[in-house]
């Protein structure tokens, strides 16, 4: 594993004891449980209640009138256009 760093944490003895056996591959278990839990939280959001669905569908409507979004570069040159070409 390239790049690698030593991680130390304290766990509740319970969980501890629900992870496989060092010879058995601890370390692979704990770096796949936390790869998965991190491309979960990176997956797309989902609103769950009736009011964020509608909010959703608001802001879904307007995608294609927003266009793309823009960059740092295209921010500054969005404001220098609204400011006449100045600086």
């Amino acid at each position: 594993m390239t790049g690698a760093k030593l991680l130390s944490v304290k766990v509740p003895l319970r969980i501890f004891r629900a992870l496989p056996a060092a010879h058995k591959g601890r370390s692979r278990f704990i770096v796949s449980a936390l790869e998965e839990k991190i491309q979960r939280l990176e997956s797309e959001w989902r609103p769950t209640t009736a009011r964020g669905r509608r909010l959703q569908a608001i802001l879904d409507k307007g995608a294609t009138e927003r266009g793309e979004p823009l960059d740092a570069e295209g921010i500054a040159r969005e404001l220098s256009q609204r400011r006449g070409g100045l600086h």
